[in-house]
């Protein structure tokens, strides 16, 4: 699995359907949404599909996804946010 992070600007107020926008992509898919403005992406697709993806529930937002899946990370955030992000990806296939 990916992890993703997807970054919005301000638009038009609107915040746009994250739910519907996550439901587009693959089985399993999950977000971690931090407001509006950016959140988290777990998903088996690559960055253009993504952004492929977004494109329709973007409107004339601007933004940018990118691939954090072996970024290291540290901050102060609630559990459930740890517990999302340092999910470990699909498990080894058996040889």
């Amino acid at each position: 699995m990916n992890r993703l992070l997807l970054v919005l600007d301000a638009g038009d107020g609107r915040a746009p359907d994250l739910q519907a926008f996550i439901e587009t992509l693959d089985p399993g898919a999950e977000i971690y949404a931090l407001g509006d403005r950016a959140c988290f992406l777990r998903t088996a697709l690559e960055t253009f599909d993504v952004y492929d993806k977004f494109l329709p529930f973007a409107g004339s937002r601007l933004f940018f996804v990118t691939d954090i899946t072996s970024s290291p990370a540290a901050g102060k955030m609630f559990g459930s946010f740890w517990d999302f992000f340092k999910q470990s990806t699909l498990p080894a296939a058996a040889e």
